[in-house]
């Protein structure tokens, strides 16, 4: 029940990205890009070029509200049952193909080249979403002192890199102009922010896990 609950709120998710593209390739084409170009609203009014549009967009925004209520309510529960049992939850590692979307990113160099849009570079943020292949791996593990160690280093050394990233990205991009454009100043902030947000995101697990086999190597050897 649960594999066929994930598997719909995955395709779900995909819907809602092809919709969004969708609508924006037929505002682009049909309706001299309204909704998707910045635009005065003040003066706006609505027209049946508008819906596909609205709709797709209302239907993303509500899909990402109810995923983000689901992440929440589930990682509550998630947190209180390895309190109480000391053993990492159970994930699936196919969880990690999630991490696919993050090429939906790609499509941003498109957007961009056509109607001027750059939200999509936002999705090199679900690059992140490939440390659900390594956390699945470590499902059902008990957390003893090593474990525990493991971790704490695994996490501060994720946080090491991603600051030494954020902080060269920062140097680079406040010299001035990217290329004499503010414009391409702005894409590379947003796509230098996604994909260190998605590495903060994967190296905690990846990490994780290296440390954990490594120790289990280092025992067998012994």
């Amino acid at each position: 029940m649960k594999k066929n609950k994930t598997k719909i709120w995955v395709g779900c998710g995909i819907f809602c990205i092809a919709a969004v593209l969708l609508s924006v390739w037929y505002a682009a084409t049909f309706n001299d890009s309204r909704l998707v170009v910045p635009m005065d609203f003040g003066s706006y009014a609505f027209t049946p070029k508008d819906l596909p549009m609205i709709l797709s967009i209302t239907l993303a925004c509500g899909y990402a509200i109810a995923l983000f209520v689901l992440l929440f309510v589930r990682a509550g529960k998630s947190r209180r049952k390895v309190a109480q049992t000391n053993i990492t939850r159970k994930i699936n590692p196919k969880l990690g193909f999630l991490g696919l979307l993050g090429f939906f990113g790609l499509t941003g160099f498109w957007t961009y080249s056509t109607i001027g849009a750059v939200f999509p570079f936002a999705f090199f943020l679900f690059f992140g979403f490939f440390g659900f292949f390594y956390e699945g791996r470590m499902s059902g593990t008990f957390m003893d002192e090593r474990f525990r160690e493991n971790a704490a280093r695994a996490q501060l050394n994720s946080y090491k890199i991603t600051f030494v990233i954020t902080l060269a990205v920062l140097i680079v991009l406040c010299q001035g102009k990217l290329f004499s454009s503010l414009e391409y100043t702005l894409i590379a902030a947003v796509i230098a922010l996604s994909l260190t947000l998605a590495l903060g995101l994967f190296l905690p697990e990846y990490l994780l896990y290296r440390y954990d086999h490594d120790d289990q190597m280092d025992e067998g050897e012994e």
